[in-house]
């Protein structure tokens, strides 16, 4: 039997008589057969060391060497067994060897290597015997690893519309996905999870399917498995495409659609051995399911040209009878949207749709404007498309082009074959991948690339086509067709990080939290889409208080609208989200949600027994310390304040927790009272006022006893007069020197299973310890706070951390010593950065204890932990949090008149890895001081969140902020800055010394003319 992998295992040439070359292969195939054997062992040997199954395999090598003895064994009597030829193990040893010498690292890396050489071993070996073999293990694998990294419960925007309408077959928002919702309806059904994992699951079928089809459709166009199994693997772990296989969405099953009608196209390929029959039958199925694709998604609509061209190849051989049965097919697919009118009056109180109301819904009305066809003229749309397209990745904090530029040289390869031998197929695919790239640029919205995905299908059949060319004209090169495998495999290891939803609980506990409070029966609560999402699963789908309305707007003004309504009428209302301009109201935290009434509260009955005065004006009549009452690492704070005269100024709430030692382990960044709705000059006097926190324990803070304090302080440090310093004071307590307030001991322990950071590592000490990972800024300002977070596993006793600043000639600069608690998972340390510009490396180590910096390593004292940039002070426009520099602002626009528009484009660079997706606003504030015209959105046009930008990399935003038609003449100024939706609360600017300073930055002025 020949090995059917397009490469030999070694190319080895020797001479030797007829009589000792049988001889001679026999021991060369004995020694291949061994050597991948061992090579696979030794991998095995070091993902278990790293991977802290077994650290004795990180040092010793006897116990690497029994390993790699047991495992060259048990390769050698399972290939004696079956008897392939040696050459199918090179996949098998040279993956593995990968991550053996280090050249991939990471345990994630290594257990990827390990399965797919042997996976691809032995397709190599098997694949030609089975057929059903490779699609069959393809199918499994994706869905699979889908299913290991889907979202386990409530997600959010449409995902969580789809978790709550599918189980009632309700009607989304427009254009309704009637066949999505009835498909997802079948999945309620299963006796497995909560509703909203099962409606998860379906996509998870969809997008494993759809990797199926198009291992179909590039079996069809080459002829051979392993170019159409790596490049489906390629499409299925693409990061779009994975993110959109976990969750409640569209995407995958209008991807599977998508990939059967190519399929059906492709049919008649020039490719195909058997003799063409009518195409009639075909082309009726394609019409239905064109037909029925439009009730999933509207984009189905991108595939027309390509349908166009094939009925031109067809068209000679097709009679009127066939289109007149294909068009009936087609009305019959798009029959489904009959769903939409029909379930209507029953969500609707008996109220029938409208026929203006349902050709608006399912042509998606609303969404018109974005749809800009002079798009592709804007070269930033043509730079956010070719990056989705190419899809950057990151891996250990930094972002990488390699395989996706890789990528796209396949494609390119795969395109020419097609343009020289299967111009249908080129004709087919290239009309799709056009009308998509097209409507990518031309549709303005943030997610715009999930409706790139079928280019993404497309790119994976020219890849794959690509390999199957390449294969062809090398057949004998080993190490091309092992760097081919490297290409999917690759990215399985860096993306599922990045889309990995198994921890995510969607704000559940939020929701549970809030609705197990005490809230007025028949209130209404108005909240933001991301607290709606978890109260309304809560209550439709399991039932949680049905009394509540639960009501979520477009804008400020319908809330605001709303809220006067419902006050109007007597009914209790709470807020669940920020709103502003509230004077006049009272307002008091009923947990995380802010009650408001038109009239006066009754009196909170409060013991008094953690009474202060703060400065003249404030008292804390009381506190009140919660555990979590669904077992969270967190304590529910309330806090009962009074004005006894009127407050002049505007404070923020601020916690601390302090040690034994009186060190300050943690500080809260302050925030307003109640929410952030009622600022302290806006209390009336003598009212008692609740005021919620949230108290999230620091994942780093080391389990202890500690002092939970609270201040009242000025938003921002107050710069004194005649003194260019600043004062960070708050108001005194109690008419004492602290401005500080004690209100109870806690018992605090971390949580067991805090996430992981972003750079990963494997550094053994001599005590058992691990350095398993660490988080900090590639940048630092000299002599300024440096945080670095680390990640630990093992720590059995007390130790100390030894932190060491090295120049570039390897001389030690600074060394700062921090104490280590047993147990502890996560450590943060605070040192002062390098007094002297440079590039320096940050170096970790325990005290006392040697370190093993890798695998088989010598040991040696400390580890590094990554190189830093230290700049002197001079550093740009803005620093938010550490997070990320604004490095220029371009204000293309001197003077400008009401309802024009002014160009901005801002210039970020981040800092460290970002592990929230915050929303820039840009404002323009006129001479009276108020708003005349804002925008707010994610980067880049919505499409590049701040979650996925990487330490170093900077990143162009431009934005179009419309001034409004009243706007007054006058010299206005342009705001910037950033805030989390979630709690609309912004980042804090802050100064070389790490001091905040605003929260949002001025970066220019222009004027307005009449």
């Amino acid at each position: 039997m020949r090995c059917r992998w397009p490469t030999i295992f070694w190319t080895i040439t020797f001479t030797a008589t007829r009589a000792m070359k049988p001889r001679l292969d026999g021991l060369l195939r004995v020694a291949g057969i061994s050597g991948a054997g061992a090579i696979w062992g030794l991998a095995l040997a070091r993902l278990a060391a790293e991977a802290g199954l077994w650290p004795p395999l990180y040092e010793s090598l006897l116990a690497i060497a029994g390993v790699a003895s047991v495992c060259t064994g048990l390769v050698f009597a399972l290939w004696r067994r079956t008897n392939p030829p040696a050459s199918c193990l090179l996949p098998l040893a040279s993956l593995s060897l990968l991550y053996v010498t280090g050249i991939i690292p990471g345990p994630l890396a290594g257990c990827v290597l390990l399965i797919g050489g042997g996976v691809l071993a032995l397709l190599a070996a098997w694949g030609d015997r089975a057929q059903w073999t490779p699609p069959a293990i393809l199918g499994l694998a994706t869905f699979a690893i889908y299913t290991r990294t889907l979202l386990p419960s409530l997600g959010q925007a449409d995902t969580f519309e789809f978790q709550v309408i599918i189980p009632r077959l309700g009607v989304a928002h427009p254009t309704g996905y009637p066949l999505y919702i009835l498909l997802g309806k079948l999945f309620t059904l299963l006796p497995l999870g909560n509703v909203a994992w099962r409606v998860n699951v379906a996509s998870a079928i969809f997008a494993a399917a759809a990797v199926l089809v198009v291992y179909a459709i590039l079996l069809h166009l080459t002829s051979h498995w392993l170019p159409a199994f790596l490049a489906a693997l390629t499409f299925a772990f693409s990061a779009t495409f994975w993110s959109q296989a976990i969750v409640a969405e569209v995407y995958a099953l209008h991807n599977l659609l998508a990939a059967i009608i190519l399929w059906l196209l492709l049919k008649t390929s020039e490719v195909s051995t058997k003799p063409q029959s009518s195409p009639a039958r075909r082309w009726q199925i394609v019409f239905f399911l064109i037909g029925l694709s439009l009730t999933n998604h509207l984009t189905t609509a991108l595939l027309l040209p390509a349908v166009a061209l094939g009925l031109l190849w067809d068209r000679p051989r097709l009679q009127l009878k066939d289109c007149l049965i294909a068009g009936g097919l087609l009305l019959l697919g798009l029959s489904l949207y009959l769903f939409i009118p029909l379930r209507w009056p029953a969500l609707n109180h008996g109220e029938w749709m409208t026929l203006r109301g349902f050709v608006a819904h399912i042509t998606g009305g609303q969404f018109h404007a974005a749809l800009r066809l002079d798009g592709w003229r804007d070269p930033t749309r043509w730079a956010i498309v070719g990056r989705l397209m190419r899809e950057p990745f990151q891996y250990k904090g930094k972002q990488s082009d390699a395989f996706s530029w890789i990528g796209l040289g396949l494609a390119a390869v795969g395109v020419t074959r097609l343009a020289l031998r299967q111009r249908r197929a080129l004709a087919l695919t290239g009309a799709t991948f056009l009308a998509f790239a097209f409507y990518g640029l031309c549709y303005h919205v943030p997610d715009i690339s999930v409706f790139l995905l079928p280019a993404h299908l497309v790119l994976a059949l020219w890849i794959g086509v690509g390999i199957a060319s390449l294969a062809r004209l090398a057949p004998r090169f080993a190490p091309f067709a092992v760097l081919l495998a490297m290409l999917p495999l690759n990215l399985i290891w860096t993306n599922l990080p990045q889309v990995d939803q198994s921890h995510n609980r969607g704000n559940l506990d939020w929701g549970q939290y809030a609705l197990s409070l005490p809230l007025a029966e028949n209130s209404a609560v108005l909240a933001d889409s991301e607290k709606f999402a978890p109260l309304y699963y809560l209550q439709q789908i399991e039932g949680a208080r049905p009394d509540l309305d639960l009501v979520i707007l477009g804008s400020e003004e319908l809330y605001q609208a709303e809220l006067t309504a419902r006050l109007g009428t007597g009914q209790t209302v709470y807020l669940a989200r920020y709103l502003p301009h509230l004077e006049g109201l009272y307002l008091r935290s009923v947990g995380p949600l802010v009650e408001v009434r038109n009239q006066v509260f009754a009196e909170n009955l409060v013991s008094g027994e953690k009474s202060a005065c703060f400065g003249e004006a404030i008292r804390l009549l009381d506190a009140q310390v919660d555990a979590d009452p669904l077992g969270r690492v967190t304590r529910h704070l309330t806090l009962y304040w009074q004005a006894e005269t009127e407050v002049s100024g505007d404070f923020v709430v601020r916690l601390r927790l302090v040690d034994a030692d009186d060190h300050t382990r943690w500080e809260s960044d302050g925030m307003r009272p109640v929410n952030g709705l009622y600022p302290t000059n806006g209390w009336p006097v003598g009212v008692t006022i609740s005021d919620y926190h949230e108290i999230k324990i620091p994942p780093w803070l080391p389990r202890g006893e500690y002092k939970l304090q609270v201040g009242l302080f000025p938003p921002f440090p107050i710069q004194e007069k005649q003194s260019d310093s600043f004062s960070t004071s708050g108001l005194q307590v109690g008419g004492a020197t602290t401005d500080w307030f004690s209100l109870s001991t806690l018992e605090l322990v971390p949580s067991p299973d805090p996430p992981s950071l972003p750079r990963e590592q494997r550094y053994l000490f001599t005590n058992g310890a691990w350095l398993t990972g660490y988080d900090m800024a590639g940048e630092a300002f000299a002599g300024a706070p440096f945080v670095a977070d680390l990640a630990w596993q093992g720590v059995e006793e007390n130790e100390q951390v030894r932190l060491t600043w090295v120049d570039q000639g390897g001389q030690e600069t600074e060394t700062s010593i921090f104490p280590l608690t047993a147990g502890a998972l996560r450590s943060r340390h605070t040192i002062a950065a390098p007094q002297n510009p440079g590039r320096y490396t940050l170096r970790a180590g325990l005290t006392n204890e040697a370190a093993r910096c890798n695998w088989l390593a010598s040991p040696t004292n400390d580890c590094p932990l990554g190189a830093i940039e230290v700049a002197d002070g001079n550093h740009p426009l803005a620093n938010f949090a550490d997070l990320a520099l604004l490095l220029e602002a371009e204000i293309d626009q001197a003077v400008a008149r009401p309802g024009e528009t002014v160009p901005i484009t801002l210039r970020w660079r981040a800092l460290r890895s970002i592990g929230a997706d915050y929303t820039t606003f840009v404002h323009l504030v006129g001479p009276d001081g108020r708003l005349h015209g804002q925008v707010d959105a994610w980067p880049v046009q919505g499409s590049y969140p701040t979650s996925q930008w990487t330490p170093g990399e900077e990143i162009t935003d431009p934005y179009q902020v419309q001034l409004t038609p009243d706007a007054p003449a006058g010299r206005y100024r342009i705001e910037v800055g950033w805030y989390l939706l979630a709690t609309m609360q912004r980042l804090q600017i802050v100064d070389t010394g790490g001091r905040p300073t605003g929260d949002a930055f001025i970066v220019g002025e222009f004027d307005v003319q009449d």
